[in-house]
């Protein structure tokens, strides 16, 4: 028996042994009953018997018409089952990683079977329909054989893309061979013109994507919007409206001014960008991408109709810059990598850099408001007629003080580096702060200052290790506040920090706040430096995460510049100080 382990799992021959079914006897009736009889409850249980059962039916020596008819039978249980372990991946990634490898292999193996069931059956039915010579009464024999090799392609391009999916979802890399057949199934259905054929009016059924064009056109979508720069809820949202978008992309056997990717599919690789650079022969095909891009620069309008319910419920703007950067810029590496092997401390989120960078002080403490603001919690037992003495009123601070965990300074390793960023690999358990989009303070000793940073990528190596890539952003931070103008009937605050960079020999200061949705471009809000308080207006977002937005602003009043340039000075210069201290210590 082939494993999923094999570099030719999709390719092997296979090895069909078998005269019968060890659980139930050859045929639809019988799967049927057999279904009646396994164990529903038990997850475990029943997911062992059907996995077992797919791999038997892989290993019939049967009529191809007999082994679709008996997958078919098992098509929907083993959906239900899937969905069910699938249900884990979106809920918590990083306890998959840690303490359910198990159940991530089984959903894989799950998906890598049935499509390997599915992908035998199609190229069995064409091999037959090329080397049978059909009588005028064997008509019907052929059209047959025609139906299974289409619903075959069909549904094993439809296990590849979950299987894509799955891969995203988990930070996994293809299984060797995944992509070659996947160009081979597409290549087979298009040779023989069925590429277009309306799969649910062949076959009585209702799939989302009609037909295997937009089946193919999925996978390759699904892998050129992934960069490991999301979340896993964010690749479902992708996921989700991919079944719309594939109807905007373009593949084509002719390279157009449109061509933006390229799909070689001799080769077992994904599509890539298209450049002068590379060879192309002329069974090359090239991706279209310009209709997505347009549509998806109207997305935030509000006056736009053409977004669906489902672009409405998944597209947050995070997601929508992160498309639109995607299809409208090169994604190639800027800068080279280096090797470079060292130990490096971190620190998750902004409000944990906010912390570290005022010098270990907490938020409400860095305002200098002239009274704290409290909520009073009324307790009815100081209050009571017989108590003498005054009542106590107990009072809960506005703003949270950061816990133990999430101010805790980590340590990992550094793999490599480049001008602007690190390649890092993590060990042993993962804290529920490393994900993507995430802001991140970095520093590589003791004697060096902090930079901050956005986690870029993630990526799963082996069952306890995860490599992850980190941006610079900045090496020098300024702790600051902000606080919505609107907000007239309180002063609550947020944590910020300014941002300063030089770029063509002129110093730039962006602001970093918190979340996505609640600071929008063109927009004024209040800056607090310390105990001074002075307007700002943010102008275009440079970078939207789901945990953070960077943008650039303009002061509403020009003579306040010297406000803010001075608290920048007062704070690198306090800096600068503590670390000829520590130095001292």
């Amino acid at each position: 028996m082939t494993t999923i382990n094999q570099s030719d799992f999709f390719t092997a021959p296979i090895e069909q042994y078998r005269s019968e079914l060890s659980f139930c006897t050859a045929s639809v009736k019988g799967m049927q009953e057999w279904l009646l009889r396994l164990p529903s409850i038990h997850l475990g249980d029943s997911s062992k018997s059907l996995l077992n059962a797919v791999i038997e039916i892989l290993e019939l020596k049967c009529e191809e018409q007999l082994r679709f008819d008996l997958i078919q039978s098992l098509h929907l249980s083993l959906e239900q089952v899937l969905g069910t372990l699938e249900k884990y991946f979106l809920s918590d990634v990083a306890s998959i990683m840690n303490h359910n490898e198990s159940i991530v292999e089984l959903a894989q193996q799950f998906r890598c079977y049935i499509a390997r069931i599915y992908i035998h059956i199609a190229f069995e039915a064409h091999t037959q329909l090329n080397s049978k010579q059909f009588s005028l009464f064997a008509f019907r024999q052929k059209k047959q054989l025609q139906k299974i090799r289409s619903l075959s392609t069909y549904y094993a391009l439809q296990q590849l893309s979950l299987l894509k999916f799955q891969q995203l979802v988990l930070y996994k890399s293809s299984l060797v061979g995944q992509w070659r057949i996947g160009h081979q199934l597409f290549i087979l259905a298009e040779y023989n013109d069925f590429h277009l054929e309306d799969i649910n009016h062949l076959h009585g059924s209702i799939n989302q994507l009609p037909n295997i064009y937009q089946l193919y056109t999925q996978i390759n979508l699904l892998d050129i919007l992934n960069t490991h720069q999301i979340r896993p809820i964010e690749i479902q949202a992708l996921f989700q409206c991919s079944y719309q978008w594939v109807q905007l992309i373009q593949i084509i056997n002719k390279e157009s001014a449109n061509s933006r990717y390229i799909i070689d599919p001799n080769k077992d690789f994904p599509p890539v960008l298209n450049n002068t650079q590379l060879k192309k022969g002329e069974d090359c095909y090239f991706i279209g991408t310009q209709a997505l891009l347009e549509h998806i620069n109207l997305a935030n309008l509000p006056q736009n109709k053409q977004i669906s319910p489902t672009e409405k419920h998944y597209l947050s703007s995070s997601l929508i810059f992160h498309v639109q950067n995607l299809l409208n810029n090169i994604p190639e590496r800027r800068y080279e990598r280096y090797d470079y092997v060292s130990n490096i401390q971190l620190a998750f989120g902004l409000q944990s850099a906010h912390y570290y960078l005022s010098h270990a002080t907490h938020f409400e403490d860095t305002l200098l408001l002239e009274s704290k603001v409290h909520l009073q919690q009324d307790h009815s037992a100081s209050r009571s007629s017989w108590n003498s003495d005054k009542p106590t009123v107990k009072t809960k601070s506005l703003y949270h003080v950061l816990d133990q965990e999430t101010k805790y300074i980590h340590s990992c390793t550094i793999m490599d580096i480049s001008i602007n960023g690190y390649r890092m690999r993590w060990t042993g358990q993962v804290p529920k702060q490393l994900r993507t989009g995430e802001f991140i303070l970095v520093q590589e000793n003791a004697h060096s200052p902090w930079r901050g940073g956005v986690i870029r990528w993630i990526k799963q190596v082996s069952n306890k290790h995860l490599e992850f890539g980190v941006e610079v952003l900045s090496q020098d931070l300024t702790p600051c506040a902000v606080q919505l103008s609107a907000d007239r009937n309180t002063i609550f605050f947020h944590p910020a920090l300014l941002l300063s960079n030089d770029v063509l020999n002129k110093n730039m200061l962006t602001i970093i706040v918190p979340g996505h949705q609640t600071f929008k471009p063109q927009q004024g809000i209040n800056l607090r430096l310390s105990n001074k308080q002075i307007k700002i207006y943010l102008n275009d977002a440079k970078l939207i995460s789901q945990s953070f937005s960077q943008f650039n602003f303009e002061l509403l009043n020009d003579d306040e510049q010297g406000i803010l340039e001075q608290h920048v000075h007062q704070h690198a210069e306090t800096i600068k100080k503590q670390d000829v201290w520590e130095s001292l210590k």
